[in-house]
């Protein structure tokens, strides 16, 4: 992991994937809010399940996703002395080059990813305190799980 911080376990379904990296990620953690499984859903189709997203309604207001990943990120970037493991299960019930691009294309190029526009007028406004951009920290471990069976 410490050579790419992204790990896929596949195989059959029941076959221990989840668990074995939740006791990984527990084993090298020293409480349990460095440890977040996240249950990809079948209808995820874009990186707002993941990164939540600007709203277009109300200026300055940041629609942080349900399943806490962004603030995990966040949280993350703010303790580089302790890993964090991210644990997507199911990752093939969608399509992962919708919800996961960012997350992939940031991977590999060392960049960050936008958020919302860093402008004056969104910054006078914003009341959640959502960084304009983040980069994947380095204390970031992301393992996800696939089944490989004839129901997928």
């Amino acid at each position: 992991m410490l050579t790419k911080p992204f790990v896929i376990l596949s195989g059959l379904t029941g076959s221990g994937k989840t668990r074995l990296a939740l006791t990984f990620a527990r084993w090298l953690s020293k409480d349990s809010n460095q440890v977040k499984i996240v249950s990809v859903g079948a209808d995820w189709n874009n990186r707002e399940y993941l990164l939540g997203y600007p709203n277009a309604l109300e200026r300055g207001k940041y629609i942080r996703p349900e399943n806490g990943v962004l603030d995990f990120l966040i949280e993350a970037a703010r303790n580089p002395a302790k890993p964090y493991f991210l644990i997507l299960d199911e990752m093939n019930l969608s399509y992962v080059e919708r919800y996961f691009a960012d997350f992939l294309s940031a991977m590999e190029s060392h960049e960050a990813i936008a958020l919302h526009p860093d402008t004056e007028e969104w910054n006078t406004h914003q009341s959640d305190n959502i960084p304009a951009q983040i980069k994947l920290p380095a204390n970031l471990f992301i393992t996800g799980t696939i089944n490989v069976d004839e129901t997928t």
